[in-house]
């Protein structure tokens, strides 16, 4: 009895799971909002897919103009220690991390996963966590940061190189 209520449950998650690839395919994932919107700044998380990233991005920029916010590609890993260490802090609501990040629009990409496609596009991610700024087309402008930039991964260390990195963005 057990046995036949996991296969069940395991064919119905495995079925859901491959109707979302199905529906995903080809076109550009609905981002996954996260919670940061109230925090002046906004955070989606695009998952893989067969879609093109740079098609994908160019989807995300009328999304960050709409909000009055500038938009970023942001490679993480769920493995890798600074990119937890930054979002923890977001997620902490840390005040130097809020007012670094204000204005920002962040589209997180999973560099184990996103790595693979990055073959073609203008992105080269030799070391994560690392931000890119988008131009209106969704297209790395060339300016970017990664954890180089701060010393110890705790916000009064990544807050100052984040914001000027962020703040001479916006001049551009």
């Amino acid at each position: 009895m057990k046995q036949t209520v996991l296969i069940t449950i395991l064919a119905l998650t495995t079925f859901f799971a491959w109707q979302s690839l199905v529906a995903r395919s080809g076109q550009a994932a609905d981002p996954i909002p996260d919670n940061t919107a109230a925090k002046n700044f906004t955070i989606v998380l695009i998952p893989p897919s067969d879609a093109a990233l740079p098609v994908m991005l160019k989807a995300e920029v009328p999304n960050a103009k709409e909000l009055g916010r500038k938009p970023y590609a942001y490679f993480y890993a769920d493995w890798c220690g600074p990119c937890k260490a930054l979002r923890k802090s977001l997620d902490d609501a840390d005040p130097l991390m809020m007012d670094a990040f204000r204005g920002t629009y962040i589209i997180q990409l999973d560099a184990d996963t996103w790595g693979k496609k990055l073959e073609g596009t203008e992105f080269t991610v030799k070391a994560i966590p690392v931000l890119f700024e988008l131009d209106n087309n969704g297209k790395p402008t060339g300016h970017r940061i990664d954890g180089s930039a701060w010393g110890e991964d705790i916000p009064k260390n990544m807050a100052p190189p984040l914001k000027a990195f962020f703040l001479k963005s916006a001049k551009m």
